[in-house]
């Protein structure tokens, strides 16, 4: 999936693709208690579109009021990118979980590995998000966020240019781990990866905050 511009209505668009699906699968929700706790049927069909929506309202507020950013167009439409494929991910999952949940595979005979195409998903989307990172400016939204980052943004972009190859590193080998390998193998290839990215991160920014001095 590639995400070329952000348009202001994207992940408002996704966040009520979300509540339509939960209403579609609503009334197919599984199990006794289900059938009898309608407060339990509203979490589990609305829980995750929520969950986006507030995340899109947390980073559109943090962006209103933030002063630490400058009023660079292009990089208001990075932020608002980043924060489009976090809610895509989550939308994503809920079309997942509903799928699952209703046996709606099986009616159509689809084979779906649920694990996997999360997992995929999730890779997918820290890939478009560390694609998006060494374009960031300055702000209190989204980034590494450090009192000599935040104060100098050529220190800001070299950073982030390295954390934005670790991020893409990371999701292409977690996504490549969700079609290549087994279940068992998830968490320790993943783990390994994160720690791998997260060193390189904090070395590059530990080498670049002594190259400013």
């Amino acid at each position: 999936m590639t995400i070329k511009r952000h348009t202001p209505a994207a992940a408002p668009i996704a966040i009520a693709i979300g509540y339509v699906i939960g209403s579609a699968a609503y009334p197919r929700l599984p199990g006794p208690f289900l059938e009898h706790t309608p407060s339990a049927r509203i979490m589990v069909a609305f829980t995750l579109p929520t969950t986006a929506l507030a995340i899109y309202a947390l980073f559109r507020s943090l962006w209103n009021h933030d002063r630490v950013r400058g009023g660079n167009g292009a990089f208001e439409s990075t932020y608002h990118t980043i924060v489009l494929w976090a809610v895509l991910f989550v939308v994503a999952l809920h079309g997942l979980v509903m799928i699952e949940l209703t046996r709606a595979a099986d009616r159509i005979a689809l084979p779906l590995s649920t694990g996997r195409v999360v997992v995929v998903l999730f890779g997918a989307a820290l890939v478009g998000i560390g694609n998006l990172l060494p374009r960031t400016r300055p702000n209190v939204g989204v980034g590494i966020r450090t009192a000599r980052t935040l104060a100098n943004a050529q220190l800001w972009q070299q950073v982030h240019r390295a954390g934005g190859y670790a991020t893409v590193g990371l999701g292409i080998v977690i996504a490549l781990t969700g079609v290549v390998l087994g279940h068992g193998m998830l968490a320790p290839v993943v783990s390994a990866a994160a720690a791998i990215a997260a060193i390189a991160v904090l070395v590059a920014y530990h080498r670049y905050v002594r190259a400013w001095g």
